[in-house]
């Protein structure tokens, strides 16, 4: 076991695009050559929804130092994020990137990038390359400090089994990512081929099952939605739609029982519910049925929305709204209403609150939000969604098992505890 700087290993380390060689604002463009700065990552990985673009003179030109190559560990050295790591997988070709970020190349000798990435992403690496780093207002790990951390590597063949390994793991966690967005997309196409275009299937006699609005199904104009909606349908507040659950329970007066409990913090990390013991749970909770949807009060332009599946002993924190859904059918009918961005805009314009990070809409006001409605529609809507959404929450609720996998075995393999075959 190699236990020695970071510094000492034949690495390149490249200190990114420092002050003269940042582009100007008016420097970016729609396409070009993709730059990548520290608002690019997402947990470990990166996001590249809003990636900005360089022009490919300037890439060529003034903007010499960071070009990213496949199998780069890049680490954010400036600003709150410093240490955070991840790891360069070509997905978006040649790039640069900015002065927040620094890249580590190794030459796979005596040090595997694969490993050394899943090594600096681990809790203790990342607490100390926060030790190693200077300054308050804006936090800095200068390239001199960083190639101090100390790095403990066994052998190169050794390096490689673990990097595949966890690699192996976090390729399954993207693939169900993957799949996740196209079932999102297959979701939101037919909520909004339904009720928004109102190209629902026809079943009356006239339409014989032709889209509604394409066919020429009449349209009427409707006052309170101020727009044209299917005549026989009427505008309906969610409050018509589905009822609110208010039946709470007090975890403590059940010391020993484990509660699935669904709190806006670990929601947040897991996309799930943390188990907790009753005595652990300091206050009263909401009960959760598997036809309820869970959806929060509190700063609702993040839009958190629980679909609750059929398990026993559910509670949530009274930050969320709970809707009990009159069936599953309706239940996937609002999920759809409840990730919309016309849901999302009405509770974050009617949030209310002194400080901006803690803004809530209160549930009354929630309701009040007007929706297109059709009974009939909507059920047999909710009814081709059942299979979509459900495979959507298995998926989420896999990759934070796999991701807690992943992070149980990272420092057990990284200190022998565990060894791979």
């Amino acid at each position: 076991m190699l236990n020695k700087p970071l510094g000492l290993f034949d690495i390149y380390i490249n200190d990114g695009n420092y002050g003269e060689l940042y582009p100007e604002k008016e420097e970016f463009s729609d396409q070009g050559i993709p730059f990548i700065s520290a608002s690019d990552f997402d947990g470990r990985e990166f996001n590249y929804k809003n990636i900005k673009f360089i022009t490919e003179g300037l890439h060529f030109g003034r903007l010499t130092k960071g070009h990213l190559k496949v199998g780069d560990v890049v680490i954010v050295v400036r600003g709150n994020g410093i240490g955070k790591v991840g790891y360069f997988k070509d997905e978006i070709g040649e790039c640069n990137i900015n002065a927040q970020l620094a890249f580590i190349r190794t030459n796979q000798d005596d040090l595997d990038s694969q490993y050394l990435y899943y090594l600096l992403s681990s809790e203790t690496y990342l607490r100390t390359m926060k030790k190693f780093g200077s300054g308050s207002a804006q936090p800095q790990l200068p390239i001199n400090r960083l190639k101090l951390v100390p790095i403990s590597a066994p052998d190169l063949q050794t390096q490689r089994k673990i990097g595949q390994a966890l690699s192996a793991i976090d390729k399954k966690i993207e693939l169900n990512n993957r799949i996740n967005a196209e079932l999102e997309a297959m979701a939101k196409t037919l909520y909004d081929y339904w009720f928004v275009q109102f190209d629902f299937p026809d079943d009356s006699p006239q339409g014989q099952g032709k889209p509604y609005k394409t066919s020429g199904g009449k349209m009427v104009y409707n006052p309170t939605l101020k727009r044209e909606i299917p005549d026989g349908w009427e505008d309906a507040p969610l409050s018509s739609i589905t009822r609110v659950s208010n039946e709470s329970i007090n975890p403590a007066d059940y010391p020993e029982k484990l509660f699935k409990h669904f709190s806006i913090p670990v929601f947040d990390a897991t996309n799930t519910f943390g188990v907790e013991r009753g005595d652990t749970i300091g206050s009263n909770k909401f009960t959760v049925k598997d036809t309820d949807l869970l959806v929060s009060k509190l700063n609702p332009w993040f839009n958190r929305v629980v679909y609750a599946m059929a398990e026993p002993e559910q509670i949530c924190s009274t930050e969320f709204v709970v809707w009990r859904c009159p069936n599953a059918s309706i239940k996937n009918f609002m999920y759809m209403i409840a990730t919309s961005p016309q849901f999302i805009a009405h509770c974050t314009q009617s949030a209310t609150g002194t400080s901006n990070s803690h803004k809530r809409v209160n549930p009354n006001v929630m309701m009040r939000f007007d929706q297109p409605f059709n009974l009939k529609v909507a059920e047999k809507l909710g009814q081709h969604l059942e299979p979509i959404l459900k495979q959507l929450i298995v998926n989420q609720r896999e990759n934070t098992k796999l991701a807690s996998l992943r992070d149980w075995l990272l420092p057990m393999l990284m200190n022998g505890q565990v060894t791979v075959k």
